[in-house]
């Protein structure tokens, strides 16, 4: 764990990681219905930033581990779509999830896909070794020179989450470059990227379309290659055109990866269709605002859940140990309307007072969003100490 997580936060942490009840919920969010298959694996690398990152922010190890696997989950229901629309005229792909950090997606994708059709790869050889040991994908070490990077053989489908968010200019277009040359005729590659929409109120961006900020959660990488870029549509497109030409089909998805980075999708040949790629659904969102135990010793949780795709209902599922409890929901939330910009939002808060079990001094909590059109998401997953 980062030396800057405290001891007893990192030991909660791994508490959370270590429930057998976390890879059974998991498990089950995946939609795999084979009981013979094995459970997710629940094992981190002690120097994963996405975790670390979500502990420093939550300082509450329970929230950390389900914010890690809720944006674990809904990228691999994303990559799951793309792949299976992907198949229709490219069968059995080859796919190279780029900049894979310490397979937060490889750890759920090889559960749809056969591992040996799957490459990682990462500048940290550490996260390499770790991909290729814990999931049995092949691994490629990556570089900071796009151009040193060569992987020897095409790829169907390049997945490329959170690296483009994260490059200087220049370095944009050089990678973008080097990863869309690798791309088999009929195959894409999908990048993201934060739109200038989710730039900070006190900022404004550049007449040049790209705002590049030193400084991220990845301590190891140089602040000249990795920070926090902010990009504009136009600018995504230029650079596009720049390094494929003016007749390469592009696509952009907006907020198609946990309803915050936008989506690009380009094609292997200039006029590779990729119309089957536009209404990928953005799936169901949702957060725990409160959980708490009153003076009257019941547990207290209040929340919101949605559709990203549209206004209907999403039912908010809650168990202690697996047996359901009651919640309200259509409750008013104008706050959450307004920061995703979506008014049919407005009453998707949701809330429960849930009476604890008195014969143990551990309950596990599951808070799980569902729709009629068999979409889930994870909002919560662990376990909670009754005093």
């Amino acid at each position: 764990m980062a030396h800057d997580i405290p001891p007893e936060l990192a030991e909660q942490a791994r508490r959370q990681l270590r429930h057998p009840e976390l890879a059974r919920t998991l498990h089950e969010q995946l939609g795999v219905t084979d009981s013979a298959r094995p459970v997710v694996g629940t094992e981190l690398h002690p120097s994963c930033q996405m975790l670390a990152h979500s502990l420093r922010a939550h300082q509450d190890a329970s929230m950390a581990v389900s914010q890690y696997f809720g944006i674990a989950l809904q990228q691999y229901h994303t990559a799951a779509e793309i792949i299976r629309r992907l198949e229709r005229t490219c069968p059995a792909p080859a796919i190279l999830d780029f900049a894979c950090g310490y397979g937060r997606l490889l750890n759920l994708l090889i559960h749809d896909v056969p591992p040996d059709r799957i490459w990682a790869s990462e500048i940290q050889p550490d996260a390499v070794s770790f991909a290729v040991e814990q999931f049995g994908v092949h691994g490629l070490l990556s570089s900071e020179r796009p151009e040193d990077f060569e992987p020897g053989r095409s790829f169907d489908l390049i997945w490329v989450a959170s690296l483009f968010s994260h490059l200087p200019p220049g370095l944009f277009q050089r990678w973008l470059q080097r990863l869309s040359g690798l791309l088999s005729p009929q195959g894409i590659m999908l990048f993201t990227v934060h739109d200038q929409a989710l730039l900070p109120t006190d900022m404004e961006m550049p007449e040049s379309g790209v705002l590049f900020i030193e400084g991220s959660e990845n301590a190891d990488l140089s602040t000249e290659i990795y920070g926090t870029t902010f990009v504009t549509e136009d600018y995504v497109r230029a650079a596009v055109s720049d390094v494929l030409g003016d007749r390469h089909s592009c696509m952009r998805l907006p907020r198609l990866i946990n309803y915050e980075q936008d989506a690009y999708v380009i094609g292997g040949s200039p006029n590779r269709d990729l119309t089957e790629f536009a209404d990928v659904p953005r799936g169901l969102r949702g957060w725990l605002d409160e959980r708490s135990i009153g003076q009257d010793g019941a547990l207290h949780l209040a929340g919101w859940a949605a559709s990203m795709d549209n206004d209907q209902p999403v039912r908010v599922e809650i168990s202690l140990d697996g047996r359901p409890q009651p919640c309200q929901t259509g409750e008013a939330r104008p706050r959450v309307a307004e920061v995703l910009g979506k008014p049919g939002l407005s009453h998707c808060g949701w809330s429960a007072r849930i009476e604890l079990p008195r014969d143990r001094s551990e309950t596990y909590l599951r808070i799980i969003a569902r729709n009629n059109r068999g979409q889930r998401a994870l909002i919560h997953a662990g376990a909670l100490d009754i005093p």
